[in-house]
């Protein structure tokens, strides 16, 4: 008895974690459709949740970053690499090392201009993904990469059998999200006040970024709306398989009491 306990435990515990990672995602979706975007130049001195929109660009003091795979200089990015595990039925994706950073810039919606603290922000970025094969030649960003960091390791051994060379490893994939200098931008963070700006200068007194007031703080390279639907659709198929193990798991327990 003690097997099928464990088993509908799992079930019960794998399902609950989903359940509340797909309406925490939910509950930011709430957020972003709720409130509309308000005009940068409103934001001078305002404290509070906000939510803007406009032309990412780079502040001349913080300047930008350079993204790990495509050596691309941006505002933020995020990164991710995956191993493929084979194991028959059960074989998916295994997430080696991941991270994120970014610096402080600027949003432009034509009316005035605000700083933006990336820094703690649920980042929403279009992906660009490399899947490279097992027996394949990194390029060479990607090798400098899988060089310096331990918990990945190139894939690129090989076995010569004479009439044919064997590759040996797994898949890997590398995808990094950035928001790009000039790329549109969506915003939904806590205003507060910001440093004195010059006479005569466009940029408002106020910095845009994660606090306590506010609910969610999102940092997305899509409009509000694009930003809504990229959330939602993970988080109602995470919804969905969370609520479907949860009634696995507890028909299964009660079918072992």
């Amino acid at each position: 008895m003690v097997l099928p306990q464990l088993v509908a435990t799992v079930f019960l515990v794998v399902g609950g974690f989903l359940l509340v990672r797909g309406g925490r995602e939910l509950r930011t979706v709430f957020h972003i459709l709720r409130n509309d975007p308000v005009p940068v130049r409103s934001l001078d001195g305002h404290a509070g949740p906000v939510e803007i929109t406009g032309t990412a660009v780079a502040d001349e003091d913080a300047g930008t970053v350079t993204a790990p795979f495509t050596g691309s200089e941006c505002l933020a990015y995020t990164y991710e690499v995956e191993e493929f595990r084979s194991s028959g039925k059960h074989s998916s994706w295994e997430t080696l090392d991941a991270g994120q950073a970014g610096v402080d810039f600027v949003v432009d919606d034509g009316t005035a201009r605000v700083r933006v603290n990336p820094e703690g922000a649920d980042v929403r970025f279009e992906p660009q993904s490399v899947t490279v094969a097992p027996g394949t030649e990194l390029p060479e960003r990607l090798a400098e990469y899988v060089e310096r960091t331990e918990a990945v390791e190139a894939q690129d051994g090989s076995v010569n059998l004479l009439v044919t060379e064997l590759s040996l490893g797994n898949k890997q994939r590398f995808t990094e999200r950035r928001l790009d200098v000039g790329e549109d931008v969506y915003v939904y963070g806590q205003a507060t006040r910001g440093p004195a700006t010059e006479w005569g200068s466009n940029l408002v007194d106020a910095v845009v970024g994660d606090g306590d007031g506010t609910p969610v703080f999102v940092v997305s390279d899509a409009s509000e709306r694009a930003t809504a639907w990229r959330i939602v659709r993970g988080a109602v198929v995470e919804t969905a398989f969370g609520l479907l193990a949860v009634v696995v798991g507890s028909v299964a327990l009660l079918s072992v009491w």
